[in-house]
């Protein structure tokens, strides 16, 4: 659980003498606080601290710049100077901080640190609730949808109305995983968490499942794509718009299903569920079990044949169409002589019984082919 600084200071501001002397917050979350007055005991943040510092030992513009880089090293979210009246940060830091976007604020020399962290832990503690709430609600909507007196009512206190617009996302990154879980992942949630977009981020079986609402689909899909083509570790799945909470489930089912197909069907990690052509038709099938039924009526021969025979008559047939069902292309691609791949085609035609290259079944095996594609 985190606080956007540029939040926290907004709450800070009316209530003590704490300035913004950088001329941003610069996007940073804090997940805590501390107070450090010896460098020595940088080492010891984890990241994400806001730091208070009576600045005991500054000395120079030197120690103070060797103090922020420090900090920033440990991935610290700011830092707060209490001065003597008529003291401020030198110029040389404030452009050091703003160059390297590291927030630092200065406070009067009687300013109470403790009462500024007490109100974080405030702040934090009503975040945390809300949060839980609305994964809590999120979870319900899609997974028990015609339950709505668990989600509606916890959707709408926090400004999710019932009426506005939605889409949901599956990720996952899985290859980051050791032993000590997934960092990146977590990483990949903080980062979703805290940008400008209105969601609400469920972690669910080493997955990510993101609610956007009113951001528009193209905006979310313009993000995704970024990360995805930054990290080709990180696979995702966007769904369908949808206007009203109760078909979140719909929302959810498409991006699951556009996500599943980047583990198996198409060569890459980010699909978008309305942009599956007919891999779309395939997925909204009721009965999963029709896809190997067709699989077996249409290639069925092949595929015990090559079994028996430890041939390699399927990947032939698949080059096949995957080359416009060209002789010449098809035998450049499987490096195999023209008269060859002719013998060979003319093979698996008597193997399956009936022509490949009639209208009814050349559709027939490219929709074997699919469905093959699909398996997980």
């Amino acid at each position: 659980m985190a606080v956007k600084l540029v939040e926290l200071y907004k709450e800070i501001e009316p209530l003590y003498d704490v300035r913004l002397v950088t001329k941003s917050c610069f996007g940073k979350v804090i997940e805590w606080t501390h107070i450090i007055e010896n460098p020595a005991f940088i080492k010891l943040l984890h990241g994400g601290e806001l730091i208070f510092s009576a600045g005991i030992q500054y000395s120079s513009v030197e120690w103070m710049i060797d103090f922020v880089e420090r900090l920033m090293e440990a991935d610290a979210g700011g830092l707060i100077v209490t001065f003597p009246d008529g003291d401020e940060f030198p110029q040389e830091v404030i452009d050091f901080c703003n160059e390297k976007e590291f927030p630092i604020f200065s406070a009067q020399w009687d300013t109470s640190y403790m009462e500024i962290m007490r109100l974080f832990a405030e702040i934090l503690l009503k975040n945390e609730q809300r949060d839980t709430n609305l994964v809590s609600a999120l979870r319900n909507a899609i997974y028990y949808p015609e339950n709505e007196d668990t989600y509606l009512n916890h959707f709408e206190h926090h400004g999710f109305y019932r009426n506005m617009k939605y889409v949901m996302a599956v990720l996952s990154c899985n290859s980051y995983r050791t032993t000590e879980g997934n960092k990146r992942l977590k990483q990949i949630a903080r980062s979703i968490q805290y940008s400008g977009y209105k969601q609400v981020t469920l972690e669910e079986e080493d997955r990510l499942i993101v609610m956007f609402v009113e951001s528009g689909e193209g905006s979310v899909k313009e993000e995704f794509q970024k990360l995805c083509d930054s990290d080709r570790k990180v696979y995702a799945g966007l769904g369908t718009e949808v206007f009203r909470l109760q078909d979140l489930k719909e929302s959810y089912e498409h991006a699951f299903s556009a996500y599943q197909l980047t583990k198996s069907a198409i060569s890459t990690n980010f699909l978008v569920y309305d942009q599956l052509g007919v891999y779309k038709v395939l997925l909204d099938m009721k009965h999963p079990e029709i896809g190997e039924i067709f699989i077996k009526e249409v290639l069925g021969e092949l595929i015990s044949y090559d079994e028996m025979n430890e041939t390699d008559y399927m990947e032939i047939l698949l080059a096949f169409f995957e080359h416009d069902c060209s002789i010449l292309h098809t035998a450049e691609a499987i490096y195999c002589h023209k008269n060859t791949l002719n013998y060979k085609m003319n093979k698996i035609k008597e193997i399956l019984g009936y022509d490949i290259m009639t209208n009814e079944n050349r559709t027939r095996i490219m929709v074997a082919f699919y469905f093959m594609k699909m398996r997980v």
